[in-house]
This record gives C-alpha cells, structure tokens and sequence, in this order.
C-alpha cells in the first residue's frame, strides 16, 4: 500500500472513530438519560418494587449510570463533535469528571454484580439462601462501595486542576501505576467474571425452579426474569470491550504504525459502543420483557394512580365502591316512589 493511500485509509478510519467518539456517543447518552430516570421514577413509585433488596442495587445502578455518562462521556462526545474541551477554563467540570467519572462507571458495574448475586440468592432453592440479603444488607453493602470508590478516586480529583485540567506525570507517576491494575482487575476483569459466574447460576435456579413447579409472586418472578435477561445482555455487551481492554494492557508497549493505531480505535470505539449496553440498556430491556412493567411506565406518562381507573391504563373494578354506588342507587329510587 502506497504512502498516499496509506494516509487517506488513516483519515478515513480517524473520521469513523470521530463519528462513534462524537455523535453516535451523543444519541447513546439521551437515550440513556430518558431510560435510567424513567426506571428511577418506576423503581421508587411502586411499593412492590421499592420494597425488595434488589431495588436498592438498581436505583444505585441507574443513578450510577446517569452520573457516568454526564460526568465523563458527555465531555468526550463535545470534544469529538465541536472540537471544544468542557474540562478548560472549568475547574469544578475537572474535578467532577475524574472524580464521580470513574465513581460512575465503576459503581454501575459493582451494582450490577450485587444484584446478579442478589438475584442468585433469592431463586435459590434454600430459604436461608432466599434471606440472607435484606433490604438494610442492601443498602450497607451500597454506601459502602460507593464511599471506598470515592476514597480510591478521589488522588485523580486532586492531581487534575488548573485552566487546563492537566496533571503533572511527576507527581501522579505511583498513583498511575496503581490506577492501571486497579483498571485490570478491579474495573474490568473481576466484574465480568462474577456477573458471567452468577448469570450462569441464577439461570441454573430459574431452569431448575421452572421445572420443579416451585411457586413465587407474579412480581418477584417478573423481576427475575427482567434481571435475568439483563445481566446476560451486559455480560454479552461488556465481553467485546472486556478483551479490548486485556488486549491494549499487554500491547501497550509494541511499536506500532499509525494505521494501525488507527485501526484499533475503530475496534475501540465499536466496543465501547456495545458496552454501553451497561449504561443505557436497562430500562428498554425492562419494557420489552415485562408487561407489567410497560403498564407501570404508561401510568406514568398517563398521571395514573396505581389503583385509579383511568383511560391509560387496565380497568379494575372495586367491589366495595361499586356496592356502596348500587346501595346509593336503590335508595333514590326508593324516595322517588314513596311508602
């Protein structure tokens, strides 16, 4: 391949990732904004679902999602598109994005590994098993993942400051080192294999509980299988990107051409895109698998009451309005004839 051509291949390969680094990331966080804060209104609305263990995990989830695409992919997409930094001449901006950036991302994947426990457990077969995660656990468990992320973080939200948000590879040279295997490990590697471990035995107990006959709520067995469904998509979404990220930690230190380099932005871009799954795909998911659920997020489109009748939503009849409306009936009728 000549230089010529060469460069062209270069450019049009940089123009792709641009597109995926600008617009297509753009689309992704709107409509990931519209289903996390519609799945946050639906999970604290319905005491059903307010109520359970599980809910605790997911609310940090959605939250933790909203806080990473706006903290750290939203600057991403407008440097791409408008060729604007929103981190320059913007300090709190800086320290918002490498603190609660890296909190938001790392803290959604966490989430999504307790609930994939979390579901594990309540479709086991051991009533023991069944109870060990309460709603308290539940929200121990969150806090305390959320503030050791933020302990963990918070050295990157000091090191960048300044007009520029930069910082000094001097000084920031022992806590890069540690970021890197904290990345590795913590934020790539040890996520995935819990998520794959427990997705494989949460769908063992759902195989083994379809065919035991064993009996649970409409709403706990709508949930689990909503979750069910979830946790393999992301696992699923998350591998492509999984692999990237082993691949560009053993081949940080080739030489390589800039076509090359090129070339796998594009690989990079592309599972980045798929993994965004994570952050985005919760709530479409949701209204795909669950009748129940896409009735709940008419209502609250619809301004329903849980157990109004309204032209939104299923007609329920009450038995004891409609006897007391019929008594009332009756008794007019009665004045009106007379002794």
């Amino acid at each position: 391949m000549s230089t010529t051509s060469t460069n062209e291949e270069i450019l049009r390969l940089q123009a792709i990732s641009k597109i995926f680094d600008g617009y297509v990331i753009l689309v992704l966080i709107i409509i990931g904004t519209i289903g996390n804060s519609l799945n946050i209104i639906v999970f604290l609305r319905y005491k059903t679902l307010r109520q359970m263990s599980n809910s605790v995990f997911m609310i940090a989830f959605f939250i933790s999602n909203l806080t990473s695409l706006w903290a750290s992919r939203f600057q991403r997409s407008m440097l791409a598109i408008t060729g604007v930094d929103l981190l320059v001449g913007s300090i709190f901006y800086c320290k918002v994005r490498w603190l609660f950036g890296r909190w938001g991302f790392n803290m959604a994947f966490t989430s999504v590994c307790l609930s994939s426990a979390d579901r594990f457990l309540n479709t086991s077969r051991s009533e023991r098993y069944r109870r060990l995660i309460t709603f308290k656990r539940a929200a121990i468990l969150t806090t305390l993942s959320s503030i050791a992320y933020i302990v963990i973080f918070i050295p990157d939200a000091i090191y960048y400051s300044g007009y520029r948000c930069t910082a000094s590879a001097s000084d920031r040279a022992i806590y890069q080192q540690f970021i890197t295997y904290f990345n590795l490990t913590m934020t790539n590697s040890i996520p995935q294999v819990i998520l794959g471990i427990f997705c494989v035995l949460t769908w063992y107990n759902f195989w083994s509980m379809q065919r035991g006959r064993q009996r649970q709520s409409q709403i706990h067995h709508e949930v689990n299988r909503m979750m069910l469904v979830e946790f393999t998509v992301i696992f699923l979404s998350s591998t492509p990107n999984f692999i990237y990220n082993i691949y560009a930690q053993i081949t940080q230190g080739w030489v390589k051409s800039n076509l090359q380099t090129a070339q796998e932005n594009i690989w990079r871009n592309v599972c980045v895109t798929l993994s965004f799954v994570l952050n985005i795909g919760t709530f479409y998911i949701y209204f795909l698998m669950s009748g129940a659920y896409r009735r709940k997020v008419k209502a609250i489109f619809c301004w329903q009451k849980r157990v109004e009748v309204t032209s939104c939503g299923p007609s329920f009849q009450n038995t004891k309005v409609t006897r007391q409306v019929a008594t009332n009936v009756y008794s007019l009728q009665q004045s009106r004839i007379g002794p």
